[in-house]
Order: C-alpha cells, then sequence, then structure tokens
C-alpha cells in the first residue's frame, strides 16, 4: 500500500497521517487527509494528483487565516484611528469657539477659506464625475468594431487636450471620428474642441454632422448658429439661435448676436430691443450698457445714449470706448467744457485694444455725418466676422458668454 501523507501548511514538509504538529517546523497541522470512517479503510489509496490538492488546500487554509488575522489587525486600526479623529473633532471645535471669542474676524476668514476649499473639491469632483458620464456616452454610442481602438483614441485625445497639445488632441479625435460617423456626442465634442481653439472651419465641419444626427442637441444649435451669425449668414443664424432665446442659460448670448446682426442690416429698433433684452440677465453690465448706448446714438437719442454710458463707464471706470462716446456726444453738442471732462486723463490711461484710440491719436477724425458708433464700425461693407471682428474688450465679452452657455450646456 502506498504511504499516505499530510502535508504541512507551512513548510510543505510530509507528515505520518495522525501528526497534530509538522515534524519539520513545528506548526500545527490545520487539516484532516480522511474522515476518521475511512481512516483504516485500506481500499482508499489517494494518487499523486490527491496528495497534490492536499497540499494546495493546506496552503489556501493558512493564507485564509493570515487574511482574516490581517483584516482584525486593520479593524483595530481604523477603530482606533476614528476615535482620534472624534478627539481632533472636539479639539478643533474647541479651538474655533475659543478663537471666535478671541478674534471673531481670523475665526470668520478661516470659516470662508475652509468653505472655499470644500467648493472647490465639490466642483472637481462634480466636473470629473461630468467627464466620466461625457465619456461614457461618446462609447456607448459606438456602434462600429475596433472598440478598443476606438476607446485608446477618444481617451488619449482628451489627455492631450488637456495637456494643451492640439495638433495631435485633433488627430486622434478626428481618427475616431473615422470610426464613429455617427456618434452625434463624438461629433459635437471634435466641433467645440475645434471652435474653442478657433479652427472655425474645421469646428463648422464636424458641427455640421453632428446636427444631421442630432438635430435638437442645444450645444450643437448654440455653435453652429453662432458661426452663422459670426460669418453674416443671419437667416441661418437666426433659425438657430431661436429655439434658445428664451433659455436662461443662453438668453444674454443669443440676444447679443441679435443686436450686431440687426445692427449689421441698420435695423436699429431691433437692434435696441435685442440689447435691451440681453441686459435683463446682466443690469450691471459695461459692455451691454455701452452697446445699448450705442444704439440709442445711432438713433439720434443723445440723452439716452448719455444715461448708459455713464452706466457703463461707472460699472468700469477704464472703459475707454465708452468715456470716448460720452465726449462725442458732447462734440456734436458743442459742448467743449463737458467733452474736455470725458476725455480727460483718457490718453494716459488708454484701455489695450480701445477703438477710440485711433481717433485721439489723429488717425481718424469723428465723422459728424455718418455718425457710426464705434462698435458698429467694423460692421460697414463685411459680412464676415460679424460678431468677432470688432473691440477686443467685446470679442473678449463675447467670448467669456459663449464658452460659459458651453459649460452650462454640458453639464
Amino acid at each position: 500500500m502506498e504511504k499516505i501523507s499530510h502535508y504541512c501548511q507551512k513548510c510543505r514538509a510530509a507528515n505520518p497521517v495522525g501528526e497534530r504538529n509538522c515534524r519539520h517546523c513545528g506548526t500545527r497541522l490545520m487539516i484532516v487527509v480522511f474522515p476518521p470512517a475511512l481512516r483504516h479503510d485500506e481500499g482508499i489509496v489517494p494518487t499523486f494528483y490527491e496528495d497534490h490538492l492536499l497540499e494546495r488546500v493546506s496552503l489556501l487554509e493558512l493564507q485564509l487565516a493570515q487574511a482574516i488575522e490581517k483584516i482584525g489587525m486593520i479593524t483595530q486600526f481604523f477603530a482606533r484611528e476614528a476615535k482620534e479623529l472624534k478627539k481632533d473633532q472636539k479639539f478643533i471645535r474647541a479651538f474655533s469657539d475659543a478663537l471666535k471669542d478671541a478674534n471673531p474676524q481670523l475665526a470668520e476668514e478661516l470659516n470662508r477659506t475652509e468653505g472655499d476649499n470644500k467648493n472647490e473639491a465639490e466642483e472637481t469632483r462634480q466636473s470629473e464625475n461630468a467627464q466620466n458620464r461625457f465619456i461614457n456616452d461618446i462609447l456607448t454610442r459606438h456602434e462600429q468594431p475596433n472598440a478598443p481602438l476606438f476607446s485608446h483614441l477618444l481617451h488619449e485625445g482628451i489627455r492631450l487636450l488637456e495637456a494643451k497639445e492640439e495638433r495631435q488632441a485633433f488627430q486622434m479625435l478626428e481618427r475616431a471620428a473615422l470610426l464613429s460617423p455617427q456618434n452625434a456626442a463624438l461629433l459635437a465634442f471634435v466641433g467645440e474642441s475645434f471652435y474653442r481653439a478657433d479652427k472655425i472651419n474645421e469646428a463648422k465641419k464636424y458641427l455640421e454632422q453632428a446636427f444631421e444626427s442630432a438635430p435638437n442637441d442645444e450645444k450643437v444649435l448654440l455653435l453652429l448658429g453662432t458661426i452663422y451669425a459670426d460669418a453674416g449668414e443671419a437667416e441661418k443664424g437666426r433659425k438657430f439661435l431661436s429655439v434658445l432665446a428664451n433659455d436662461e442659460e443662453t438668453s444674454l448670448l443669443v440676444h447679443f448676436e441679435w443686436g450686431l446682426l440687426a445692427a449689421s442690416e441698420a435695423n436699429w429698433t431691433e437692434s435696441l430691443a435685442a440689447f435691451r433684452q440681453a441686459l435683463t440677465s446682466a443690469p450691471q453690465s459695461a459692455e451691454l450698457n455701452y452697446l445699448v448706448g450705442c444704439v440709442y446714438f445711432q438713433l439720434e437719442r443723445p440723452d439716452a445714449a448719455l444715461q448708459f454710458f455713464r452706466k457703463a463707464t461707472r460699472a468700469d471706470r477704464n472703459f475707454s470706448d465708452a468715456r470716448f462716446m460720452q465726449s462725442v456726444i458732447y462734440k456734436i453738442r458743442g459742448d467743449e467744457v463737458s467733452e474736455k471732462q470725458a476725455l480727460a486723463g483718457l490718453t494716459e490711461k488708454m484701455e489695450s485694444g480701445a477703438q477710440c484710440s485711433t481717433y485721439l491719436s489723429g488717425k481718424k477724425q469723428v465723422d459728424e455725418q455718418q455718425r457710426t458708433a464705434l462698435p458698429f464700425q467694423h460692421l460697414k461693407g463685411t459680412k464676415k466676422n460679424l460678431l468677432t471682428g470688432g473691440a477686443p474688450r467685446l470679442n473678449r465679452f463675447f467670448r467669456e458668454q459663449i464658452l460659459r452657455a458651453i459649460e452650462l450646456k454640458t453639464s
């Protein structure tokens, strides 16, 4: 009869059946080779494979015991840390109460800083969650083969965009779009990314493809409408933007664009209505008050124009163009004293990119016959860059608003 061994779960040494401890290392043997009823049955002859399984089971039993021991230690560790945390919290509360009594201002500042940190962490978490949902949405819409390659291209493209490696990022994203040509979420994202990078023609191409697959996507409608409006395609632009005119998230931007479109057509009544509607969303906006004042200037209503120019300069004392437009009204009226007051110190504190600088430097003269307000001068004789061809300040305002609207439509 073949000899039966009881293998040690620690050192794997063979021991005679019935031993309680390993003869080699002294470890207590943890399993029984055979049930007691069969221990003396000579008909049971274990094979080599059974011996091997026995050895493996013994080792697994040892590892399980070790894991249970570690879990117990971890549990005790967390219990101790929880107690210490409670003590720390009590100490912090006591310190905070004492600080409030000793220095209320410092205590308030610390609480505000803590609140800001919490808000920042929460915003980061929400942003990450939104991005994960967005990526999952794109991946679930991919109906073509090569899913691993598609996923790699998408993730790599997003990573490169975040790293400001736009050229390589767009290569990755365009390859992904070729693999999933009907993926509206991906096409919209690629179009948006091109738009953010000021690659308008490429953005238009992908956004038009996205519109074919998802004609009700508000972000696509917003971006396409803006691109058409900026290119002077007023009818197309209004068609896309009209869907978003009553949306609180996009109303300001849409009416801002409509105001400039109407101004390009010299429809000053419609332009005024649009800018004033935009102003209801941001009553303290220096840029919108300035534009309303400029439309009143075009309508030859100088008193109303001055009222809004003053609001603009109260909102921003360094708004050079608004101060200059005030001086133009005073010049037309022949009020030299008020004109000088409006221009006082303007040359020394000229805002970067201000349109009035060409007049103050003597390169241009105020046209008293035509009297075109500064923000509308670029609209004469052109149908391109209606939204982005004017003063740098208004361009920055426009870009801030459209990026804000995009973010709101993404979240």
